[in-house]
């Protein structure tokens, strides 16, 4: 099934959409998030993959992905209260997301295409 090859390459998956990310923060004018970079062996090692990304006025957003237990959470920083607040805004399990063969997609949905395919092999 297509969807337990997609879970299988989860980060993977994470790499390429921080980088579809990146590439339209820096198409709309804005600039792209600082992320460390980190080498493959580091971030299979830890299982950790952390970027920030501005938020809104100074603040800026801290997203941690952990490719092990396939949860993220996004954290906002806010550098210019006195206190120098961390604020959880966001936390996913998202191992179940990608057994998902679609959710909340324009059309073609999945059938549609599959039909499609299907028909046109025939």
């Amino acid at each position: 099934m297509a969807s337990e090859r997609w879970s299988g390459s989860a980060r993977n998956v994470i790499l390429g959409l921080m980088a579809v990310v990146a590439l339209s923060w820096a198409a709309f004018g804005r600039s792209a998030p600082a992320a460390k970079a980190q080498g493959s062996n580091a971030a299979e090692a830890s299982g950790t993959i952390a970027f920030t990304s501005g938020g809104n006025g100074s603040a800026q957003l801290l997203y941690l992905i952990d490719t092990k237990t396939q949860a993220f959470a996004v954290y906002r920083l806010d550098p210019q209260n006195p206190k120098g607040t961390v604020k959880l805004e966001a936390a996913r399990q998202y191992r179940w997301d990608l057994k998902l063969a679609e959710y909340n997609n324009q059309p073609p949905d999945v059938a549609s295409i599959e039909s499609m395919i299907g028909s046109s092999r025939k």
